[in-house]
């Protein structure tokens, strides 16, 4: 026995711009939760698996989400730390925040230590006005570069900027391993540049001394780094870890 049906066929240009209007939506939904300002994914941007790992990098650290609300934003990230630049109207503020993860036993995430870093002023607007002259805004995501390898280990960069009502998310996967690759060798420059007019090296040799832990990892690293403790630090160290299970015990039977 068949069965009689009408079938409606849309055109092609219609499905597909359906498509993309509720891909936009999802992106915007992803990217910033609930925000009122509605921001225009650029076509060289590439959130498919990089996205989702930075939220769940904010999640962990309790790391700041992109304000939507300023006129520009940039935001630069790597394992360990996020580099962010705002202007709204006539003020430019920057920071830099590290973080790493404490790794205790066979727990990789026994615990976390985050610090943020004010930078000056004067240096915040020398960064913005570099990265506004500098052309990185023309620089596709790494999958749009034609030959650029990627691989499992290594360092990815990601970017975000935010530009009125424009944002752009991009990645670039270890930059130094690309042989001959124009845009590789501007990531490369572009990156030092911005650290040396920040002086951002003396904010990460301040972390490093700072951090609590004997073994930390960076977020997405393979590799764990241990800082080698006398007896009696180790003794301290296991006694005061011991006190910080306590208290999360004791956190969880209260919620």
């Amino acid at each position: 026995m068949g069965i009689n049906a009408i079938v409606f066929i849309q055109p092609l240009s219609l499905i597909l711009k359906k498509t993309l209007f509720i891909l936009l939506i999802s992106i915007n939904s992803l990217c910033f939760g609930q925000n009122t300002t509605e921001l225009k994914l650029t076509s060289d941007s590439d959130t498919i698996f990089w996205k989702k790992i930075q939220n769940e990098k904010i999640a962990d650290f309790n790391l700041p989400k992109l304000d939507s609300e300023s006129e520009f934003v940039f935001r630069s990230w790597d394992p360990g730390s996020l580099l962010e630049i705002k202007k709204n109207n006539d003020t430019i503020t920057g920071r830099i925040i590290y973080f790493v993860f404490e790794v205790w036993e066979e727990n990789y995430k026994a615990d976390t230590f985050v610090k943020e870093y004010n930078l000056p002023s004067s240096k915040s607007k020398k960064i913005y006005e570099f990265i506004s002259n500098s052309g990185i805004q023309k620089i596709p995501s790494d999958k749009y570069i034609e030959e650029w390898t990627q691989g499992f280990d290594g360092i990815t960069y990601i970017y975000e900027l935010k530009e009125e009502n424009t944002y752009s998310f991009k990645n670039f996967w270890t930059p130094k391993s690309q042989n001959g690759i124009k845009e590789a060798e501007f990531i490369i420059y572009f990156n030092k540049k911005i650290s040396e007019i920040g002086e951002l090296e003396k904010y990460g040799n301040d972390f490093v001394e700072r951090i609590p832990f004997i073994t930390y990892k960076y977020s997405g690293t393979a590799y764990a780094i241990t800082k080698p403790p006398t007896k009696r630090e180790l003794r301290k160290y296991k006694r005061e870890r011991k006190k910080r299970n306590k208290k999360t015990r004791d956190n969880k039977e209260l919620s």
